[in-house]
């Protein structure tokens, strides 16, 4: 059994302490986040609450920030650039994040349904300070990002939709291994599944590297909420998911060679996708309601398709499941409604 260190933001780094030179990670969130048990739900089901990794703006996209901070920093960039939805979470976190460091934001986004959620985060995105283009359809978005001839000027970093780059996985990685702690601090009993929503694709392959790292049986069980291919790139499938764990793997293992033998398995379920990115459905609504009566907040486009997968599966099992909150449950910054009309 791998144990953790003292009690800080970065397990990881207790369990591999060569790594903390190299990585150098940004504080930035209120770190552990809690683990809670959903008594409405059953005796077996808990909750991560990585909505309010933040203060200001939670969710899973914000943790991956400590780590994507920190290579934006050491390569002196000064403007970010990234691509996502017109509601997309992502792009708030890094807005936010980009305006607490005093760097310069610009969030390329595609079309998606509009709904009350999109809204709320393209005024966030204003708020924040970050340059929204509003590229239109998926492919025209993907060319003004891909290539963009910014591109060639080394003040600005690039970073693919969802914060999906080998970093982003290790922060979740170190998830992976909180959770650990936790479970070894008692606070909460092993799950043998935990959901999630998935999109970039990151944060279920850091969490899926980070049990089998952590020495845990648990399953991470992706839920896809997002197109498998955007034209001819894969965005959101198995695939996509074994090379994040692979490159994440691969910075390791520069350190520890023997920290792990081979990839664990990837579960990505496509049943909750349809029919299509962003759309609301009417179970997904019943999901968002159940899980405001929880104090979680859920959004329809991720994590409202993932926790209606959730209530389903927690209905049928004797065992503990954790459902791993990523969508941001803080309330709106004040002013938000007056600085962008």
């Amino acid at each position: 059994m791998i144990q953790a260190g003292a009690d800080n933001a970065w397990p990881l780094l207790d369990v591999f302490p060569k790594l903390g030179q190299r990585l150098a990670p940004v504080s930035l969130c209120d770190l552990p986040t809690a683990v809670q048990p959903m008594s409405a739900l059953g005796k077996q089901a808990w909750v991560k609450r990585d909505d309010l990794t933040h203060k200001c703006y939670g969710g899973n996209k914000t943790r991956k920030f400590e780590f994507i901070a920190a290579e934006v920093l050491a390569k002196n960039r000064k403007h970010v650039v990234t691509l996502g939805g017109t509601g997309t979470n992502h792009g708030v976190a890094t807005a936010m994040v980009c305006q607490q460091l005093g760097l310069k934001s610009t969030v390329i986004t595609f079309h998606q349904p509009n709904s009350a959620f999109v809204k709320k985060n393209q005024s966030l995105m204003k708020y924040f300070g970050a340059k929204v283009i509003n590229a239109g359809p998926i492919a025209l978005a993907a060319l003004r990002f891909y290539l963009n001839p910014c591109r060639l000027h080394k003040d600005y970093y690039f970073l693919p939709g969802g914060g999906a780059v080998p970093v982003a996985t290790l922060s979740y990685i170190n998830a992976a291994f909180e959770l650990k702690r936790q479970i070894d601090n008692q606070q909460c009993p092993e799950p043998v599944e935990i959901y999630l929503p998935v999109g970039s694709a990151s944060t279920l392959a850091g969490l899926t590297l980070g049990c089998a790292l952590a020495g845990m049986k648990t399953k991470v069980i992706g839920i896809q909420v997002l197109d498998s291919h955007m034209g001819p790139i894969e965005t959101c499938t198995e695939s996509v998911v074994k090379k994040l764990m692979s490159q994440a793997l691969d910075i390791l293992t520069q350190e520890y060679p023997q920290a792990l033998k081979g990839l664990p398995n990837v579960i990505l379920r496509a049943d909750y996708f349809a029919p299509g990115y962003g759309v609301l459905t009417p179970a997904t609504t019943k999901a968002i309601a159940k899980g405001q009566d929880l104090g979680l907040t859920l959004d329809q486009t991720y994590s409202g398709k993932a926790f209606d997968a959730y209530c389903q599966a927690i209905k049928i099992s004797s065992k503990p499941i954790l459902y791993w909150a990523t969508y941001n449950s803080n309330p709106e910054p004040a002013g938000l409604s007056e600085a962008t009309p």
